[in-house]
């Protein structure tokens, strides 16, 4: 049986459903799947989770917002730059700033993200615009989204993780560990075999 929305969050008749699996009725499996998603997507970091996008930095500005799925970043390379910038963490973005501790106006070399925003290390001189690479959250199993790569390539991790779930919000505590341990186990097996999406990349030293 094909594994999507409509089956998981089918009744406990439904063969293949959260339902089915912990034989209740009542189970809440909306919101299990969406808890065990989110829990998949704070530790998996894979190839279909990459996606990117431009981003601008307004002249006289210093900061763009992420965009709204961000998860991790990867790089981000300015239009017309041969390399990306350096992505700094957040305590170590060198800004340039004049004696008086004014922001100097410049081109950017260095980034950081604070929150929800990216900010350079000056007052860019002219907009600078570059291509963002980074890992985006997916979209949400639903209704009008029955599939993604979970459901077809980690169909397992994802059953082991909304059962995991599904026993938690039965206080289940034992089952429910016992389940976040063999779905540990598979998302460091997924994190494995994605390092195989590197065979024939020509690397430079």
């Amino acid at each position: 049986m094909a594994v999507n929305w409509s089956t998981l969050t089918g009744s406990k008749d439904t063969e293949g459903s959260l339902a089915n699996w912990v034989n209740r009725s009542d189970l809440p499996a909306t919101n299990i799947l969406l808890e065990a998603e989110a829990w998949i997507y704070q530790h998996l970091r894979v190839r279909e989770m990459m996606t990117r996008t431009t981003l601008t930095v307004a002249e006289a500005a210093q900061s763009v917002a992420l965009p709204d799925d961000f998860l991790d970043p990867i790089t981000w390379t300015i239009h017309g730059d041969s390399y990306p910038l350096d992505y700094m963490s957040e305590d170590k973005l060198q800004e340039s700033r004049d004696p008086d501790g004014v922001l100097v106006t410049g081109a950017p070399n260095q980034w950081a993200i604070i929150g929800s925003t990216i900010y350079v290390n000056c007052l860019c001189s002219q907009e600078q615009s570059g291509i963002f690479l980074y890992y985006a959250r997916p979209e949400a199993l639903s209704a009008s989204n029955e599939t993604n790569f979970l459901t077809i390539k980690y169909p397992t991790l994802l059953r082991h993780a909304c059962m995991a779930a599904a026993y938690e919000h039965m206080k289940d505590t034992g089952r429910a560990e016992q389940w976040m341990q063999t779905a540990t186990l598979k998302l460091a097996e997924a994190k494995a075999t994605a390092d195989l999406v590197r065979r024939g990349q020509n690397i430079p030293a």
